[in-house]
C-alpha cells in the first residue's frame, strides 16, 4: 500500500534493506523489532525513513519517529495510516503503547488512555490506549453482567491451563474455600498450544463440583496481545526484551486494577507459585508489588499466594504435561491432570492438538 501526505508518502516496508532501516530506528530509540508484525509502515521523506510502525494483530507496536522530524506530526500521520489499514482489515478496534509523555498525541487523535506504568528502577514507562470500538467500557459492561448476583467481596483467579491439571484444581479449590466468591479468568488469547476453546471448556468442567465459582472468557484485558504482549513469546533472562516484558506485566496489571477488579468487586488475588518460568515469576512478584499498595483511585488487593502441587518430587504444571506428550510417556499425565482433561486428551478431538505439540518446540 500506498499513500502521499504533502510532500511525504506512507508505504509499506517489505524488503530487506528497508527492514534493516526500520530496525535501526527502533534501536536508536531504545525499542526492539515487534514479532509477528502483519504490517509494517514508514513514513518517508524523499527516500529518508521519518517514521515507521508495525501492526500486530489490532495493536500498533514498534512505533517510533526520527529525532530530526519530532514535532513535525510524522507520528499523527503515521498512526492515522495504520488505523485507515486496521479498518480495511475490518479491525473495529485498535490499541497502542507508547510512552506516557506521548499519550497525550494520541488521545488527540482519538485514542482512550487505559493504564500508565512507571518501572523507575529502569527508568521504563509505558501508557496502554485503545481506539475504536467495542472497548473496554463494553466488555466492563458485559463482565458486570455476568458477575450480576454474585456475593461481594470476591477473589480472582487468572489463569492459562494449557492444559487445566491438578495444580490448577488445588489453586481454585483452595480460593474457593477462602472468599465468599471466587471468579476466574481465561486467558482468552488464542497463543497457546491448547486452544482457547479447549482451555475454557477444560476449567469449567474440572470446577463444577465447586460452587462458589464462575469462569470467565479473560478477554483482551486479561493477559493479552494488547495488555502483555511479551507474555507470549517468553522472552530470555537478560535479554534486551527483558526489561520490556517487566513493563509489559506491571502494564497488564494496572488494568487489571483499576478496570477488571472493581467491577468484580474483587479484593483478593490468588496465585501459584512459579518455579519454573522466569516471566511468569516476573509477574508474580509484580503482583505482590503493584495490586497491594494503598491507592485513592481504585481499592488495594491482597495476594494470597499457594505453593504449587507436587507429584513424584516435582511441581505439577502444564509445561510438564506438555513435555511428557512429546516424550510419548502419555500414562504419566494421568497423575497430573483431573479426570475431565484426562479424559479430553484420550478424546479424537484431541488428536491434532496433541500432533501439535509433538511437533512443537515452543514453550508456550
Amino acid at each position: 500500500m500506498s499513500a502521499a501526505y504533502g510532500d511525504r508518502d506512507v508505504r509499506e516496508i517489505r524488503d530487506d534493506p528497508d527492514r534493516d532501516e526500520y530496525r535501526t530506528l527502533l534501536t536508536s530509540r531504545g525499542l526492539s523489532v515487534p514479532e509477528g508484525s502483519d504490517l509494517v509502515l514508514g513514513l518517508y521523506e524523499g527516500e529518508r525513513l521519518a517514521a515507521a510502525g508495525s501492526l500486530v494483530g489490532n495493536v500498533i507496536q514498534g512505533l517510533a519517529t526520527a529525532r530530526e522530524t519530532e514535532g513535525e506530526g510524522s507520528a499523527a500521520v503515521l498512526v492515522t495510516a495504520l488505523l485507515k489499514a486496521a479498518a480495511d482489515r475490518g479491525l473495529g478496534r485498535v490499541a497502542v503503547f507508547t510512552k506516557p509523555p506521548e499519550a497525550a498525541v494520541f488521545e488527540g487523535l482519538g485514542f482512550r488512555r487505559l493504564a500508565v506504568a512507571e518501572r523507575p528502577a529502569t527508568g521504563l514507562g509505558a501508557a496502554l490506549l485503545e481506539w475504536g470500538s467495542p472497548g473496554i467500557e463494553d466488555w466492563k459492561a458485559d463482565l458486570a453482567r455476568r458477575a450480576e448476583g454474585r456475593p461481594r467481596p470476591s477473589g480472582v483467579v487468572v489463569v492459562n491451563c494449557n492444559p487445566f491439571t491438578r495444580g490448577h484444581q488445588a489453586l481454585l479449590e483452595w480460593a474457593a474455600s477462602e472468599s465468599s466468591w471466587v471468579h476466574v479468568l481465561v486467558v482468552e488469547e488464542d497463543r497457546s498450544l491448547f486452544p482457547f476453546p479447549v482451555r475454557l471448556d477444560l476449567v469449567r468442567k474440572g470446577t463444577t463440583h465447586i460452587r462458589n465459582l464462575d469462569v470467565h472468557p479473560g478477554g483482551p484485558y486479561v493477559i493479552s496481545s494488547a495488555t502483555f504482549p511479551t507474555y507470549f513469546t517468553r522472552p530470555r533472562p537478560g535479554s534486551p526484551d527483558d526489561a520490556a516484558a517487566e513493563l509489559h506485566a506491571a502494564l497488564d496489571l494496572e488494568v487489571f486494577r483499576t478496570h477488571v477488579a472493581p467491577v468484580l468487586g474483587a479484593v483478593e488475588r490468588f496465585v501459584g507459585t512459579e518455579p519454573y518460568c522466569p516471566t511468569t515469576s516476573t509477574y508474580n512478584r509484580l503482583m505482590r508489588e503493584i495490586l497491594p499498595a494503598p491507592r485513592p483511585d481504585s481499592p488495594a488487593l491482597e495476594i494470597r499466594e499457594l505453593p504449587r502441587v507436587e507429584r513424584d518430587g516435582a511441581a505439577v504444571s502444564a509445561s510438564r504435561v506438555r513435555d511428557l506428550i512429546r516424550a510419548g510417556r502419555f500414562e504419566e499425565i494421568r497423575t497430573l491432570v483431573p479426570e475431565t482433561t484426562w479424559d479430553w486428551l484420550r478424546s479424537p478431538g484431541a488428536a491434532p492438538v496433541l500432533e501439535r505439540i509433538r511437533a512443537s518446540d515452543t514453550r508456550h
